[in-house]
């Protein structure tokens, strides 16, 4: 399914851009006068799912009400221009699928589609988290350059750079995080944190799609290839010129790794020698990654199942729905355990999925301790967890992190 899904990456992603923005374009038109007139909902009761969702297109038109500044001429025209690009989307998808004749022009699409997207979805997030939302900016720029330049980049320092990439988003969300625990105390509404996140990441995830195809429409014209060394010759001053420019070594900036390595064989060996034992040879970080791994979701699951009684015990207003939006990041802790859970295993049965593990563990770490932060040191209600449980995964998430970060990879094959 996957292999399938790689042959056909670019029309598959035209058409969901496509549904994307056709959806988005006649949410515009159909509701334009409610976007220019923002709706209060702070008597609105939520019996079911459905009521849930429309809760979400309610606040969704808010949101948009603010960015279109209550003009009805630039709303009505960002509906029949996203309702065109819609449209456009599905021609693009049978010309592609047809011919390859037009590549080369939809890669400069595709690369800057990419980036107003990315413009987009910030420029909605500042309604929420203001200025720092430029940090995300900066992260998916980062993001965005190493997926355009990846040939350029050696796997066998795929961690490293996965580590630097991970270094941006992570300080772009406990900036922003914070941020919207000061805008909460200020007015605003944990449904508007819920809404724009939801929004963001459908978003969010459609650009990184939308760049994926490009990178691999550029790939397929030689553009964006890695250059092949020459043997030996005599080259013309203009070819050499080319092939210096081509040819610089961006990965001497990822060998950081090897220090970081010497310190934990240092660390390891000073352990050992202080307690004058020898290494048991069947003993694997893995077992310890899955006894820490095993506890972090049980003290997630204890506080989620007292949430889901919390949340789903008959009405409650939206004025009160602060305890959906924990429920809502609870669940997302919850997954990303069972997930870290999950490639630990594979880790330690199949050695693979070192790079997966990595990321699911740096996400985990960076929620709990986020949220940790933000009960001790800003005065709101909003928190995830009770402090005790917060502390204690934090106590437990920790040594996986740093399990994981110094853990050697086996490079290529495990990416």
């Amino acid at each position: 399914m996957y292999k399938r899904f790689n042959e056909h990456k670019e029309t598959i992603a035209c058409t969901l851009l496509g549904v994307f923005f056709l959806i988005q374009g006649l949410f515009i038109l159909i509701n334009f006068k409610s976007i220019t007139n923002p709706q209060d909902i702070s008597g609105e009761k939520i019996k079911n799912v459905f009521d849930f969702i429309n809760i979400f297109f309610i606040e969704l038109k808010n949101i948009l009400g603010i960015v279109f500044q209550h003009s009805l001429l630039i709303t009505l025209l960002s509906g029949v221009v996203l309702v065109g690009l819609g449209l456009l989307m599905f021609k693009f998808a049978k010309v592609m699928n047809r011919t390859t004749a037009y590549d080369r022009r939809f890669i400069v699409f595709f690369f800057s589609l990419t980036f107003v997207m990315f413009l987009w979805s910030t420029f909605l997030m500042s309604h929420v988290y203001g200025w720092s939302s430029i940090l995300f900016l900066l992260a998916f720029s980062v993001h965005m350059i190493y997926n355009v330049f990846n040939e350029y980049f050696d796997k066998i320092y795929r961690k490293a750079q996965y580590l630097v990439i991970l270094f941006f988003y992570s300080v772009a969300y406990f900036v922003t995080q914070n941020s919207v625990y000061s805008n909460i105390d200020s007015g605003l509404r944990p449904t508007d944190v819920l809404s724009i996140n939801m929004y963001y990441t459908m978003t969010w995830t459609l650009a990184l799609l939308t760049l994926s195809v490009g990178v691999f429409l550029s790939k397929s014209e030689n553009i964006l290839k890695r250059p092949v060394k020459d043997e030996e010759r005599e080259m013309s001053r203009v070819h050499a010129r080319r092939k210096i420019k081509l040819n610089v070594d961006v990965n001497k900036y990822f060998t950081f790794m090897h220090a970081v390595y010497r310190v934990r064989d240092k660390v390891i060996n000073a352990f050992y020698n202080f307690f004058e034992i020898k290494p048991i040879r069947w003993v694997k970080v893995n077992y310890f990654e899955l006894v820490f791994g095993f506890l972090t979701l049980i003290v997630i699951f204890l506080e989620f199942n007292n949430r889901n009684n919390v949340v789903f015990e008959g009405l409650f207003k939206i004025s009160n729905v602060k305890y959906m939006y924990e429920w809502f990041n609870l669940a997302l802790t919850f997954l990303l355990a069972v997930l870290y859970i999950l490639f630990t295993v594979l880790n330690t049965l199949k050695d693979k999925a070192y790079n997966r593990q990595m990321i699911i563990i740096v996400a985990l770490w960076l929620k709990v301790t986020t949220s940790l932060f933000i009960t001790l040191f800003r005065d709101v209600e909003l928190s995830i967890f009770i402090l005790p449980l917060n502390i204690s995964l934090v106590l437990l998430t920790t040594p996986l992190l740093l399990m994981s970060i110094f853990k050697t990879f086996r490079g290529e094959r495990n990416d």
